[in-house]
Parts: C-alpha cells; sequence; structure tokens
C-alpha cells in the first residue's frame, strides 16, 4: 500500500521530462512542498488527452469514479491494486483510459509501527503508476479532478518492510502508459514487471515517527538522539 509519501519537486523539471508544453501547466493547482501528504489532499499528476497533448496538474489523492453520486465511498480508494484494477468496478474505466503517472520525492511504508523512507538512490524522482477520474457533485457543480495510485507486490529490499509498494512506470513504458488509445488492461503486466528492476534498485531507511510536515521527516533515524521532552 501507499499511504504517504513526499512530494518535494521542480514542476518545470517534471513538465520537462514529459514534454508539458508550459501552456498545459496547472501551475495554480500543484501542491506546495509537503513530506507527508496523506489521502484526501492535493497530489500531482501527468495525464494525456485524447488529442496527445499532456498535462501536469493538481489532484484529489482519492480517486472518485465519474459514476459515483458520493465522494464519500465507503472503502478507501486512495490505491488500486494491480492485480484487480482492470476488474474492480472503481477502477476499470480509469484503467482502460484514463492511467497518468504520479510523481513523488518517495514514499513511506510501515514495518509494525515502525516508519521507512523509500526514494531512488540518486533521488530522481519517482513516477509512480496511477489512475485519474473527473467527477463533479452535480451538472452545474465544476469538475474535481481526482487520482489513485496501483500498488504490486513488493520485491527484494522493499518486501523486507512491507509486502506491497507503488507501482513504478520505467522510462520505456511511459509512453504507452500514458496514450489513452492503449488498452490498459493489456498494459498492466508488463509495467509492472518492466518497473521491478527500479523497485529493487529503491534505497531506504527508517525514520523517527512522523509528526509534522518537514524535511526531517526524511531523515534517517539516529537511535542515538535523546527524546525531546520539550
Amino acid at each position: 500500500m501507499c499511504r504517504r509519501f513526499a512530494l518535494d519537486l521542480d514542476w518545470d523539471a517534471v513538465a520537462e521530462r514529459f514534454a508539458v508544453d508550459e501552456d498545459d501547466i496547472d501551475a495554480t493547482s500543484l501542491p506546495a512542498p509537503t513530506y507527508g501528504v496523506t489521502p484526501k489532499r492535493t497530489i500531482a499528476v501527468i495525464a494525456q488527452g485524447k488529442d496527445g497533448r499532456r498535462h501536469l496538474a493538481g489532484a484529489y489523492w482519492s480517486l472518485i469514479p465519474r459514476w459515483s453520486g458520493t465522494s464519500d465511498l465507503p472503502y478507501p480508494t486512495y490505491n488500486a491494486r494491480v492485480e484487480s484494477a482492470a476488474s474492480k468496478p472503481t477502477f476499470a474505466e480509469s484503467t482502460r483510459a484514463m492511467r497518468c503517472i504520479i510523481p513523488a520525492s518517495g514514499y513511506y511504508e510501515w514495518h509494525g509501527a515502525k516508519p521507512f523512507y523509500f526514494h531512488a538512490d540518486d533521488d530522481v524522482p519517482l513516477h509512480m503508476a496511477g489512475l485519474y477520474s473527473w467527477w463533479r457533485t452535480s451538472a452545474a457543480s465544476p469538475w474535481m479532478l481526482t487520482a489513485a495510485i496501483i500498488t504490486c507486490p513488493a520485491v527484494d529490499g522493499p518486501s523486507s518492510v512491507h509486502n506491497r509498494m507503488p507501482m513504478l512506470v520505467a522510462p520505456t513504458e511511459g509512453n504507452a502508459w500514458l496514450d489513452p488509445a492503449v488498452d490498459g488492461t493489456t498494459l498492466l503486466s508488463r509495467v509492472r514487471h518492466a518497473g521491478e528492476p527500479l523497485s529493487r534498485a529503491l534505497a531506504f531507511h527508517e525514520v523517527a515517527p512522523l509528526d509534522g510536515d518537514g524535511p526531517e521527516l526524511i531523515r534517517p533515524l539516529d537511535r542515538g538522539e535523546q527524546p525531546r521532552l520539550f
């Protein structure tokens, strides 16, 4: 699973990496730097329209399917499992043609009560596989962009901390993943396996219990530190 991650990125660099034109960056909707974004807050997504243009915009982190009559779903939708995303009614439509990449500085997983921070060993942004959906409360209401992170079984080092992890999109699969003309049901397994070498190369370390929202959250735990009482 993935229920908390760090997001402190250069949006212009992200846009350049994914060939997003300046006119297609919704800068006002993008989140401020955060080291502990949680579900139902704003994250960033890169998505491609049917016209082939790519967009970088903020999105609500918990996918709400277009047909839902409410934003308050009875089950969590911030993650979608790779094994069932194509068949679950909540995610099926998005899997077919509304896929996105969710950039991150790194993410957290827990081993029991101990949090660990995962990131690329060279600290380049992680490209997590995502799904998106447009939703609104009524025909008179504005549309809201919503999204979910696809998770998969953890491999190698990450599996020693938790049995699930975000599915990473390898550069070789990025174009197909974003292309709405490509049926996502045929892509899931291929993208997952292409991303496994990236997953195996992740660096990770234990961090202190997450409190606040600053860069200190990702600092490796120093077991020699004395607890701060005041």
